[in-house]
């Protein structure tokens, strides 16, 4: 819960130099940050509970850990949160910097002030750059320091990779832009709980391409900087714009897990695979899909054993088999959308001819060990490079 070594299959271990939170969006509903929070609410962890609560003892620790590691910054509380100071933020950042052997990966659903914070950043080691070139000797500038300087300004730092979460398409429109205008050198998404569709690559309107601005996955195509040649002559070549490195995707787990459609899985898996961007499959959650039908015996020669036999054939089919159907139905309150499930009426060895109607995938509560990692069969862990 402080810094440890973690189950989350995207990463190696927590750093929590703040914890505490509060809810932004549909996603935070069953955080289970909160959960734990208040469970040890009072102990050396969580002396205020779920409050934000700055733990000056661990903001230093990156300096110990030897062995490089990817490290989630504040899984238990969002480093952008507002009552988290600048100068705490910008301290954390120090940090980061100064301790290049891991990779730090910070996840926020405070898109804004990430943003703002982290431009703002950048462009005060552009103006610290600049300044060398004024000094009044060329040892000045061209000095180690000056030389220094010039690479931290001309990209952002490698080992920190930011982050957004997306639980939906709503949530997806209004933080993905904000990330990708925010220098950083792996921009990533986590569409963990997945609660609703999310397109990654937008409609394209004829004759407009994408007006909305969603080149998300390809970067939008442009003209780059002012460049001059051997000759003189100012030319400026194409260029892409920032895109989406990485994407993860995985299921609510919890008493109160909303059950995600697998379809909406696979629609971000495939977007992804044709973008050539990383896609990470880390969890089905709490539901996972389940077979609609599980024959007991051939129906065309019938059941041919004992009746304790076939009471054991139909036992099982019901612990294997589907018990409700993800209709893919919502309703909207409050600019949010919700979706639902239809319980089966039948057992899954009873359906043998009943069909689901296209867009419903057949889902079971399985727990989120049982439910598992795979979709379609595979384990997708795929990282940027």
């Amino acid at each position: 819960m402080t810094t440890q070594h973690t189950t989350i299959e995207w990463t190696d271990r927590t750093w929590n130099p703040v914890t505490g939170c509060t809810k932004v969006s549909p996603g935070c509903d069953s955080c289970y940050a909160e959960t734990i929070a208040h469970r040890f609410a009072g102990s050396k962890a969580f002396p205020n509970g779920f409050d934000v609560t700055l733990h000056e003892d661990r903001v230093n620790q990156p300096y110990r850990w030897k062995k490089p590691a990817r490290v989630f910054v504040n899984s238990m509380s969002d480093l952008f949160h507002q009552d988290v100071s600048d100068l705490v933020i910008t301290h954390v950042f120090d940090v980061m910097e100064a301790n290049p052997q891991h990779t730090f990966q910070v996840l926020t659903k405070r898109h804004a002030r990430m943003r703002s914070f982290v431009q703002q950043r950048e462009e005060q080691r552009r103006e610290y750059a600049a300044k060398f070139d004024d000094c009044p000797t060329e040892a000045m500038r061209n000095s180690p320091a000056a030389k220094a300087a010039r690479e931290r300004a001309a990209r952002p730092p490698a080992n920190i990779w930011l982050g957004v979460s997306v639980e939906n398409q709503k949530w997806a429109d209004i933080r993905i832009p904000a990330l990708l205008e925010t220098p950083a050198a792996v921009r990533f998404l986590s569409c963990e709980p997945l609660l609703g569709p999310i397109d990654l690559c937008g409609p394209i309107v004829p004759g407009r391409g994408r007006p909305k601005l969603t080149y998300w996955l390809d970067g939008r195509p442009g003209w780059g900087p002012e460049q001059t040649d051997d000759r003189g002559r100012v030319f400026q070549e194409l260029a892409v714009g920032p895109r989406l490195d990485w994407v993860i995707v995985g299921g609510e787990s919890g008493p109160k897990a909303r059950a995600m459609h697998p379809d909406w899985a696979r629609t971000i898996r495939d977007q992804c695979e044709h973008s050539g961007v990383p896609f990470f499959f880390k969890q089905w959650g709490e539901w996972g899909p389940a077979p609609f039908i599980v024959r007991v015996c051939d129906p065309e020669t019938g059941w041919k054993g004992t009746d304790e036999e076939l009471a054991a054939a139909k036992a099982d089919s019901e612990a294997r088999g589907a018990t409700h159907v993800h209709t893919g139905h919502s309703r909207e309150e409050n600019g949010e959308r919700s979706y639902w499930l239809h319980e089966i009426g039948h057992k899954p060895w009873s359906l043998e001819r009943v069909g689901l109607p296209d867009g419903m995938a057949a889902i079971r509560r399985w727990g989120k060990k049982s439910a598992g990692r795979e979709l379609d069969g595979q384990v997708h862990d795929a990282f940027p490079a």
